[in-house]
Formats: C-alpha cells, structure tokens, sequence
C-alpha cells in the first residue's frame, strides 16, 4: 500500500469517526432535551434550586389532632411560585401558590374525595403564620380551620442544638407492604430550624393508642446520658418518649404506658436525609 493511500483511509477513518461522535452528541442532546420537558407517565422533572426556596416546619395549636396535625413540614419556592407540603409519607405539591408583592400567601392542595386544604397568611422574612382551612370543594364552605406558625430551616440544617446538644436526624421503621398495600411503622424527625430545635412524628400504626397518619409536633426534646427524651401532645393529653441510639439506628419506647414484653422497644433505622425529597411531576 502507498503512502497516499494509506493517508487517504486515515482522512476516512478521521471523518467517520467525526460523523459517528455528532450523531451521538446529537441523540444525547435530544434525549436530554426530552428528559428535561416530558413530565409525564410518572417521570421526575430536575427542578434547579435557587436562594428563592427553603424548608418551613410548623406547628399547630389546635387540639383535635383527627382534623388538625400539629406539624406542618412545607416546602416554597416564591421564584417559581411553586410548593409541597408533607402528607402521609411524602411531598404533595400545591394546586395553587400565591404570592402577593405585601408579603400575603396563599396556597392550595388537595385531600382525596370533594374537600380541598387552603392556606391564607403572610410570608414574612423566616416566618410562615396564618391559618389551613378544609374546605368542601362543591360549597366551598370551611370545614375546620387550624392556625399555623412555621419557622424556616436555615441554609444548613445539620447543626447541634446548643441547648440540647441533640443533631438532626431521621429514625425509622416504616415499610410499605405491598400486599395490602398498607404503610406501616412510624417515623421520627429533628429538625434545626431558626427557631431551635424542632421534631415531629408519623405513627402508620397503632402503637401506644396514638393517632395514625398524622403529624404531632415534638416537644421538650433534649439529650441525658446518650438517650434522646421528648414529648408530643396527643387529644387524650401529653405522651413522653425516649431514642436510645445504636450506631444504625435506635430503639424507641414510650415512657408513660405499662409495656407487654413484646412491645417495649421498636427497633428503628437511622436515614441521612432528614428532610423529605421534593420532585415535581
């Protein structure tokens, strides 16, 4: 073989190779174009985060915890006048988010059957106040009203309390058996916000009586001798609870209630997340 034809197959090759490397830029450009605009059939879309969100936790005076949990875990997003708020396990995003120029807020999601939650308030600096109504959809008359106040979590929510010394963290147990598909176990959360140390729990079963499938806000959380002690205000009066940590985990208990062999310590799992994610769809 000459030297020009060898020259020659080494110039076809080089194109080639050139060709195929576009066509795979331009497949791999189109399916990124594709992934970031179809919503649908389930599929997650990237939300880019700005200095315009952040995390809120609330709580709630109302004492009928069957209609009012007393936490609130929300989520805003005032550039792009979106937002989630956790129920039952996760993040629901809001039907309708409104942010008026003097601070007022309004935002709306949904509860299965013909009743809508509605929140009217202001959004003032790191503080959330106002009150969620249940209101019938059809009528639109209010069902019940709760007051809220929420304080937002600051930039890094994974500072000690100086106070209590307790670090934010997530203890759980709960599973989702498919079977039945019913959700099981409970969830505990400390959170670090601007206003101190924070928590809520989540029972998806009968433990101790407790109310199921709702938030109760934590309270008197502080640390001795390793152990983790809190209480939470439930409608039949105030129940007072203990962690002890494992280095996977915890056990759980309820200090209040006489306790069955079987049932005094529920082994629970330690999460790094302690905030829920939030994907929009």
């Amino acid at each position: 073989m000459t030297s020009k034809s060898a020259i020659s197959i080494s110039a076809i090759r080089h194109t080639f190779c050139l060709m195929i490397a576009c066509l795979l830029c331009a497949v791999g450009a189109g399916q990124g174009s594709r992934n970031e605009q179809d919503h649908g059939g389930g599929r997650a879309a990237s939300v880019s985060h700005s200095d315009s969100w952040s995390y809120f936790f609330g709580t709630s005076q109302e004492q009928n915890a069957k209609h009012c949990p007393s936490a609130w875990l929300i989520y805003l997003d005032k550039e792009h006048h979106i937002g989630e708020i956790f129920v039952v396990a996760g993040m629901e995003r809001f039907s309708k988010f409104d942010l008026g120029e003097d601070e007022t807020l309004t935002f709306q999601w949904k509860k299965l059957g013909d009743t809508n939650y509605r929140f009217s308030g202001t959004l003032k600096s790191d503080e959330l106040a106002g009150d969620i109504q249940l209101i019938n959809a059809r009528s639109g008359n209010t069902k019940y009203l709760c007051e809220i106040t929420a304080a937002q979590f600051p930039p890094q929510n994974a500072q000690a309390n100086p106070e209590h010394n307790v670090l934010p963290g997530r203890f759980s147990n709960e599973t989702y058996v498919n079977e039945s598909g019913d959700l099981i176990g409970v969830d505990i959360r400390f959170f670090s916000t601007s206003q101190g140390m924070k928590g809520m729990i989540v029972f998806y079963e009968g433990y101790w009586d407790e109310p199921t499938f709702t938030p109760l806000a934590l309270s008197q959380i502080e640390i001795n001798k390793g152990v983790i002690h809190f209480t939470a205000e439930m409608p039949s009066g105030v129940a007072h609870y203990h962690l002890r940590p494992t280095p996977t985990g915890a056990f759980f208990t309820r200090d209040d209630v006489p306790h069955e062999m079987d049932d005094k310590e529920i082994r629970l799992r330690k999460y790094r997340d302690v905030l829920p994610a939030v994907v929009y769809y």
